[in-house]
């Protein structure tokens, strides 16, 4: 495992990353370990990879699908439900139309936003941003109600909100980034009737033995969390404060906190058919759905990321289709996904492996570290 071990390494040294931390299991073994630098610079604090505790961002989304896909094999949802059957917010969308001028028009909808397309971020709702009008829209509206002085709404009253502004598209016209993992976030409130992070803690945490994972970091393990840290502008730590109780919005879709030991089970149990253990989450068919490519070519169009080449995109997961347009030494079937400040992870079939690996990047910059890691775990396999 040298070449791996020099890899990881090398992004430390080279002082491109404060630090790193990784599990490779091939068949339940430990193919590679291991954690460099530091999870904390100023105070000295190596990574760990049982102690650090990371804000994973959007490898929460993953979570959130299983979650909400253990609803759907009870006969709970349908993937092709209107949104607004569970959350009201979202009947009779419209959509901000932009025009050659840079102004919008905002125009009803030809029809409502489904489960299906959140899943496969084809539902046109977007972040708030400047990507879009409909992401400058979101992003004025959230500024006037946090100016207004309103407390932080919960997960089934912020999505609701986030229903009644426009889209950014036709739903299921293109694929694009967006809020829609944490809108099933709120549609598991829904459907279970406890909060997200109750939810996923009595049957997502718990039985897989996670316990270092959730929606806040409890004040005894605050000195765990790794800083986030500027990597453009001299690793420069970022100042952010985390959750020491429980948030009133629980973001599925980027708010979790995890360990490399805790999501590395998380990952075995995709690995082996929603079962770990002898605990069982999902079955294997439902695995199969998440991690099969759902988008059209119309839609697949605009899944145009330089990350994503050669993937398509499953029920929030990236799916490998072709290794030589994504010049990967991997697998067709390889799946996974990560998260903004670096993270990343991958659930490989064919090879019998999975693979997790936590950072602390702002930003993330996956295009710099993410080839050179897969390179060298696919080139250490015998």
């Amino acid at each position: 495992m040298d070449m791996l071990q020099n890899t990881l390494s090398r992004f430390v040294a080279d002082g491109e990353i404060a630090g790193c931390a990784a599990r490779i299991m091939q068949n339940d073994e430990v193919l590679f370990e291991g954690s460099f630098g530091y999870a904390d610079i100023e105070k000295g604090v190596r990574m760990s990879l049982d102690d650090t505790i990371f804000p994973i961002a959007s490898m929460s989304k993953v979570v959130t699908v299983v979650g909400l896909m253990q609803l759907y094999e009870q006969g709970l949802i349908k993937l092709w439900d209107p949104v607004s059957e569970y959350l009201p917010g979202f009947k009779n969308p419209k959509i901000a139309v932009e025009k050659p001028d840079g102004s919008c028009e905002i125009v009803p909808a030809a029809g409502e936003v489904n489960l299906r397309q959140l899943f496969t971020m084809t539902s046109g709702v977007p972040y708030p941003g400047e990507d879009t009008a409909a992401a400058r829209i979101r992003m004025e509206k959230e500024r006037e109600y946090m100016a207004s002085g309103k407390p932080m709404p919960d997960t089934v009253a912020y999505c609701n909100l986030v229903g009644g502004m426009p889209l950014a598209f036709e739903p299921g016209k293109r694929w694009m980034y967006g809020f829609s993992i944490d809108v099933l976030g709120a549609v598991i409130e829904v459907v279970s009737g406890k909060t997200l992070g109750e939810y996923l803690k009595q049957n997502v945490f718990d039985p897989l033995g996670m316990k270092d994972t959730g929606f806040f970091v409890p004040a005894e393990k605050q000195d765990r969390v790794a800083t986030l840290y500027h990597i453009r502008e001299g690793m420069k730590p970022d100042a952010r404060q985390y959750p020491m109780l429980k948030p009133a919005f629980e973001s599925g879709g980027g708010g979790l906190f995890s360990t490399v030991k805790d999501y590395s089970r998380f990952a075995q149990m995709l690995l082996h058919g929603g079962s770990l253990d002898g605990v069982r989450l999902l079955g294997r068919k439902t695995i199969d759905l998440i991690s099969t490519d759902h988008l059209t070519p119309q839609q697949q169009a605009t899944h145009n990321w330089d990350t994503q080449r050669g993937y398509g995109y499953g029920l929030g997961v990236r799916v490998m289709t072709n290794p030589e347009v994504a010049d990967i030494n991997g697998s067709v079937g390889e799946w996974g996904w990560d998260g903004a400040f670096g993270n990343w992870f991958c659930v490989d079939p064919k090879e019998s492996l999975t693979c997790v690996y936590l950072t602390t990047n702002l930003p993330g910059d996956h295009y710099r570290f993410i080839p050179k890691l897969m390179a060298s775990m696919y080139a250490s396999l015998r």
